[in-house]
């Protein structure tokens, strides 16, 4: 019985070290949160064209993601950005430092730290008079992480926003995010966002209707104006995703 143990031990150590030693697969997205410069345009032989984005006014349309590949070499990997969309997802093995270097044509631009869900969607704000300089921060971007509820707000500004859901009041901390689900019994409830105004009061930026679903989740993104002395100092970006 014993020879017979360790018989079977010795074909299948093999196999258990190769399954431990597989790295952890994790998945990222980038969501870039702005607005896009003016569109401009000049006319060329009595033909309107128009004219580029100047550098730095809205993200970077191409990024590398420098990663380990499965068998463990180095791999640049692309990925395409366009402002207020959120990127296709990006599969990598886990970094140990739960962190990716990203880089533009011209250099290094973001820092993305990962979250302990097997997906990741990073959120990322100019900080600068340009989009060489930005902010980030992450949530957990997993199947079982877009099922806690049935709507999630994130923060990216720098000042508290005010949160009602149905009768509920909520304050939702800058940089942060909260689920939420719908009142119990209930298909469908308003939603309110509000933002702190000049004179302290709370002043609304969205007023909405949620309806519960079973394959969507409704997530809202509170974010810094772009421009000089806006008129409203933030905006909302409203996303549906499926769960």
């Amino acid at each position: 019985m014993m020879l017979r143990t360790l018989r079977l031990l010795f074909i299948f150590s093999p196999l258990l070290a190769s399954a431990q030693d597989k790295p952890t697969p994790h998945s990222l997205r980038i969501l870039t949160l702005g607005d896009p410069p003016p569109y401009r345009q000049e006319v060329r032989n009595g033909v309107r064209y128009e004219i580029p984005a100047a550098d730095g006014t809205i993200p970077p349309r191409n990024l590398e993601v420098p990663a380990l590949s499965e068998s463990g070499e180095p791999e640049n990997l692309k990925l395409r950005l366009r402002l207020g969309i959120a990127s296709d997802p990006l599969q990598f093995p886990l970094p140990e430092n739960r962190s990716v270097e990203t880089r533009q044509p011209s250099g290094p631009w973001a820092k993305i730290p990962l979250s302990t869900s097997e997906a990741t969607l990073a959120l990322i704000w100019r900080t600068g008079p340009d989009w060489n300089k930005v902010g980030v921060i992450h949530v957990p971007d997993g199947k079982a992480d877009r099922s806690k509820g049935d709507c999630r707000f994130i923060n990216v500004t720098a000042k508290p926003m005010g949160i009602v859901i149905g009768t509920e009041k909520l304050k939702l901390e800058p940089r942060t995010s909260i689920m939420r689900s719908l009142p119990a019994g209930t298909q469908e409830t308003t939603v309110s966002i509000l933002y702190p105004g000049a004179d302290g009061t709370l002043q609304s930026c969205l007023s909405t209707t949620v309806t519960r679903s079973a394959d969507k989740l409704q997530q809202y993104v509170i974010y810094a104006a772009d421009g000089n002395k806006p008129r409203v100092p933030v905006k909302v970006l409203p996303l549906t995703e499926t769960r």
